[in-house]
């Protein structure tokens, strides 16, 4: 009855059109006062607040500011003509230069949304001119931003190690080769499509165009071995090597390139703190709708549900991918995260599921449903780019989400993937 009453309020409040903010915190509010009537409404505000007021989340505005002032500062253009350089005499060569910008692009932004506006728009207009249908360079576009999240620096990763109580080092050493593989994935699939489209290729580079393009592209690229190096060495915490980022980030655009000028600072600024606010306002709501769930004792009525179908734990992996996949449909994955990990992630535990390898898996679920309405930010952002009808990008969009599909489905089920590399440091540091 609990259940019903928190999860259908706040469906039926963000079907109405509500923001979600507010759904979440009416369908909380709804829920003590039907249920525990006798906790002071003063809670609501203690724990909207507790939620922000925590230090790792500054980490967030970091990265957000560092990924803005690396756009700024002519960090995209030279990504994508190092990406050209390497790859762009494939088969379908300016796809392929797409999917490999996003793996070069997603070790500075962390975020899904802010590598298909970076990303999109310089290839999509560059693919419609050299003859590629506007639906499909919005396709691969949005299909491959979902790779922004899973390699480091990962705003959703953050979010999950704060819930979960793990190591950001950690989290971040498992999305790598993950994100590697889901990289993989998409450039199979580009391949076999431009095979059956007799995709043209461009000439092949040679070794000083790549190494001239390669050397503008490696100053942002050591924006991640900075960020891990930094961590994981005990240099600095998430949060301070998120500030690092940020100053590493203008002294490049500004000083180094020379593209970064105070207008483009301010923009910088104003984007990161939108970007934040927005997030941190959604983990703020979402942290009381987890203490309720925690205190109605949710997670264990979902287990006793889980565990009447099964208790193996790959069952249960794919009764969560299935779950995770329906409602990264209609929730924004930041508050999907904090509304199921209190609720799923203790089950997983006493499976002897490995909190880090459950997260990536989480992260990489709820990534997807960016890709596919109705929510689907990633679909409209790279419909309105590239000038075209988002159901006509869902429907070039297909068979890279069977790519993706395959990806997760190998997450799943080799759970080495994302624990081989923290277990590797762990070990060593022992």
């Amino acid at each position: 009855m609990e259940m019903l009453l928190l999860f259908g309020s706040m469906i039926l409040f963000a079907v109405l059109g509500i923001p979600l903010v507010f759904s979440i915190l009416g369908a909380s509010v709804i829920t003590l006062l039907m249920v525990r009537p006798e906790m002071p409404l003063v809670l609501v505000t203690q724990m909207f607040m507790n939620g922000m007021d925590q230090f790792l989340l500054l980490a967030i505005a970091f990265f957000f500011l560092a990924g803005e002032l690396m756009n700024r500062g002519g960090i995209t253009r030279r990504i994508v003509d190092f990406a050209s350089a390497l790859v762009g005499h494939f088969k379908g060569g300016l796809a392929q230069v797409n999917v490999l910008s996003s793996l070069f692009f997603s070790g500075i932004s962390g975020s899904a949304v802010a590598d298909t506006a970076a990303i999109g728009s310089v290839m999509i207009p560059s693919m419609k001119r050299k003859g590629y249908s506007a639906a499909f360079a919005a396709a691969i576009t949005q299909c491959s931003s979902v790779v922004g999240p899973i390699i480091p620096p990962s705003i959703p990763i953050i979010i999950y190690a704060v819930l979960s109580e793990q190591s950001v080092g950690a989290m971040f050493l498992a999305g790598i080769v993950p994100g590697l593989l889901i990289g993989s994935c998409l450039m199979v699939a580009v391949a076999i499509i431009a095979r059956r489209r007799d995709f043209e290729s461009s000439p092949r580079m040679g070794v000083r165009e790549i190494t001239r393009t390669g050397s503008q592209a490696i100053v942002a690229l050591l924006t991640p071995i900075i960020i891990l190096g930094g961590i994981l060495g005990g240099v600095m915490t998430a949060t301070e090597a998120g500030a690092v980022a940020c100053l590493y980030a203008f002294v490049t655009g500004a000083f180094y390139f020379r593209e970064l000028d105070l207008r483009g600072f301010y923009d910088a600024l104003v984007q990161a703190a939108q970007g934040t606010a927005m997030i941190l306002v959604i983990v703020g709501a979402s942290t009381l709708f987890a203490w309720i769930v925690a205190d109605l004792r949710l997670s264990q009525a979902v287990g006793q549900a889980i565990f009447a179908v099964s208790d193996n734990p790959i069952v249960f992996l794919l009764l969560v991918n299935l779950f995770a996949l329906v409602v990264g449909l209609f929730l924004d994955p930041l508050a999907a995260l904090v509304i199921l990990v209190p609720l799923l992630l203790p089950n997983a535990i006493e499976l002897g599921i490995s909190p880090v390898h459950f997260g990536i898996v989480m992260v990489f679920n709820l990534m997807i449903g960016l890709t596919t309405p109705p929510v689907g930010y990633l679909i409209y952002l790279s419909a309105h780019i590239a000038g075209e009808r988002p159901e006509k990008v869902m429907r070039e969009s297909l068979p890279f989400l069977v790519a993706l599909f395959a990806a997760l489905g190998l997450l799943t089920f080799v759970p080495l993937l994302t624990t081989f590399l923290p277990d590797l440091y762990a070990a060593k540091g022992q």
